[in-house]
């Protein structure tokens, strides 16, 4: 079932997002579906859909964690800006998948 995961980062700017970004490298993480990021009132939003959960937490732990971590060390990101977001499942007949 697809996955939903919604990333609010208050106070984070898109400098910031760039910096993990750019730590992820060029290749799609498999089980993405969808990838949609901006700026929010309170700082910057992710909305990432993916295959299903299992794929968000391998992208999670194998990838994002790491990228975060070389951000903070090279670029003095604040991984702990980051820390803040919430999961959802998302299905229906909307869902063209």
């Amino acid at each position: 079932m697809p996955y939903g995961v919604v990333q609010d980062m208050p106070g984070v700017t898109e400098q910031e997002y760039r910096q993990v970004e750019k730590h992820l490298g060029p290749d799609r993480p498999p089980g993405l579906l969808a990838h949609v990021a901006g700026p929010s009132e309170e700082g910057w939003r992710i909305i990432n859909v993916w295959a299903d959960e299992a794929a968000f937490r391998r992208f999670q732990t194998e990838r994002l964690v790491r990228a975060a971590g070389l951000a903070a060390q090279e670029d003095g990101f604040d991984p702990t800006k980051a820390a803040r977001f919430r999961s959802t499942s998302v299905s229906g007949a909307e869902m063209p998948f």
